[in-house]
């Protein structure tokens, strides 16, 4: 876990009043998380209109990033991250835009890259009109975690 977290980006803040992430039962779920890069809200607007494909599967990409750091920063002594069970990805989408597994490429191929095949996972890509802060992804997790 530690080599992993070396490779994560700093827990983000949260944006209310919630957690960036539960364990619970064997069970590790993410809050929402959005492609914040030190605070800052990356790659804003709708997929389609003011936001490219590629950008929209760059954003995707941090914000899983952002919420395996905020998975792993939940881990007690002993415990480490399973295998991703679930992954959903909101898509801010513009009217008309159906690239929405597309976009949670970009999410699946850092999953992929950052755990190998315990990072592939079931998931599903769902279009929004809109997301917090005007992101354009949001996406949240469900891990498994082990002992020892």
């Amino acid at each position: 876990m530690a080599e992993l977290a070396r490779r994560l980006p700093p827990v983000p803040r949260p944006q209310g009043a919630y957690a960036p992430a539960v364990v619970d039962h064997g069970l590790l779920l993410t809050a929402g998380m959005t492609p914040r890069l030190d605070g800052m809200l990356q790659h804003c607007g709708q997929v389609g209109t003011g936001v490219t494909l590629r950008e929209a599967q760059e954003a995707a990409a941090v914000a899983v990033g952002n919420a395996l750091a905020a998975a792993v920063s939940v881990l007690g002594p002993g415990q480490r991250l399973g295998r991703v069970l679930r992954m959903t990805v909101y898509v801010n989408a513009a009217p008309g835009f159906e690239e929405h597994t597309a976009v949670a490429d970009g999410a699946s191929a850092r999953l992929h890259e950052l755990l190998g095949e315990r990072g592939v996972a079931a998931r599903a890509a769902v279009g929004v009109t809109s997301l917090p802060g005007g992101a354009c992804v949001e996406l949240d997790l469900t891990a498994s975690v082990e002992q020892g």
